[in-house]
């Protein structure tokens, strides 16, 4: 960015002179990130992701949401928002990736990807580079960037992944659920070494049993990985939750006291502490994204 003196900056318009500032906070803001991932679908990455974005939204202020599931993306359900225009408008060059951003009553901005766009699913490294630079422009007034990755392992799921400040797993106490998020830990592993990977355990019938299924999945971290892995904590099944997504509404805000909810607050309020802990020095998601091409 382009440095001025004291003088430069007096006798620049007003206009451009905001302009300036306002770039030079996109610039230089560090907005923390975290990569909201799964091993297999049917996991609730989503509903996850989407839930915890508006309660943090409320201590931390507003939260950003990138579907990075940019052939199937769905986050603008969970919100009750609708897209106008899909990433590929923005690829195609006729609108801005601002002009994509959808606003929910909820203190929390979805950056939507495509929906049944097979090629966005696949993208080249010019497009890759393209929305890279174009990302930072988006998290002018965020406080914390959540991706809300596809599930599996996919090379473009694990590169949005690989940039992100901490990595959090969704899995359900299920066997394939937990072997296949065991796969996804061990390519995170191999593209980033010093990861840092939690574990949210959805659908279980208890605390007891979130934390059995977490157990089984550190211990096979721990012994084949050497590497550890750490316990966000455990979201109940819940019957509330089917009719929350069918309204459109997260669960937090239509049924605040089920007992889903009160496990997506308590995970929300150890995953806020644990911000605390990034480092303010090293290049957020965009700054980083960017830098790979």
């Amino acid at each position: 960015m382009v440095k001025l003196s004291g003088a430069s900056l007096k006798r620049m318009p007003r206009r451009l002179l905001e302009r300036w500032r306002m770039q030079r906070r996109r610039t230089t803001q560090r907005v923390p990130s975290i990569g909201v991932a799964s091993g297999k679908g049917g996991t609730g990455k989503t509903f996850v992701t989407v839930n915890l974005g508006v309660v943090l939204a409320r201590s931390l202020g507003k939260v950003q949401i990138f579907d990075t599931d940019l052939g199937l993306g769905n986050a603008h359900l969970h919100l009750g928002v609708k897209p106008e225009f899909h990433l590929n408008r923005f690829l195609e060059g006729r609108v801005e990736l601002e002009d994509l951003l959808l606003e929910s009553p909820y203190r929390v901005r979805l950056l939507p990807g495509g929906s049944g766009i097979s090629r966005l699913a696949q993208l080249g490294t010019e497009e890759l580079g393209l929305l890279s630079r174009a990302i930072s422009r988006t998290l002018s007034d965020s406080q914390l960037l959540m991706i809300d990755s596809a599930a599996g392992i996919s090379p473009q799921t694990l590169m949005f992944l690989q940039h992100t400040d901490y990595v959090l797993v969704v899995v359900t106490p299920s066997l394939p659920s937990l072997t296949d998020a065991y796969a996804l830990i061990k390519c995170m592993i191999l593209r980033r070494p010093r990861v840092r990977i939690l574990v949210l355990v959805n659908r279980a019938d208890n605390d007891e049993h979130a934390l059995e299924a977490f157990s089984k999945l550190r211990d096979v971290s721990t012994r084949f990985l050497s590497f550890p892995v750490h316990y966000l904590g455990g979201v109940p099944e819940d019957r509330a939750v089917e009719p929350a997504l069918v309204a459109k509404v997260p669960l937090v805000i239509r049924a605040p006291q089920s007992p889903a909810a009160r496990g997506l607050r308590q995970a929300a309020r150890r995953l806020a502490r644990l911000l605390d802990d990034v480092d303010p020095g090293q290049a957020g998601f965009a700054d980083s994204l960017r830098q790979s091409f």
